[in-house]
């Protein structure tokens, strides 16, 4: 992945987090990021990977019910239609879509808020 790409997936991420944190309705939500991605030394992916960090697992996961789902999954792609799901990013999505979750590839911070708002607050609203 070039790091430009990884800037404006970071970028949009770190935007939609911002107003995440900030906002009344999910500031005080269950949520985090998964951190999967980054350069990082031998020993400390040694240490990651037994500690459970697994590849593959979504940028973003809300633990909340909503939509007739058990929580909320994002994975934040590069707003220039660039990114690619990988095979281990496509086989978590699989894996969370059949026990319950509903899952979202996003392109924006601003497509992630709206993801998020409609699974909130059901089907059909904004």
């Amino acid at each position: 992945m070039s790091p430009k790409r990884q800037h404006l997936e970071s970028q949009e991420q770190r935007l939609y987090v911002q107003r995440f944190r900030l906002d009344l309705k999910t500031r005080d939500l269950p949520a985090c990021a998964i951190p999967n991605g980054g350069q990082r030394s031998a020993r400390e992916a040694a240490i990651l990977k037994a500690e459970g960090v697994s590849a593959g697992a979504p940028d973003w996961m809300l633990f909340v019910r909503g939509s007739n789902r058990i929580g909320l999954a994002l994975e934040f792609k590069s707003p220039t239609g660039s990114g690619r799901v990988t095979p281990a990013q496509a086989l978590w999505h699989e894996r969370l879509r059949l026990h319950g979750w509903a899952v979202h590839i996003v392109t924006s911070a601003h497509e992630a808020w709206e993801v998020t708002m409609q699974y909130l607050n059901g089907p059909g609203t904004p």
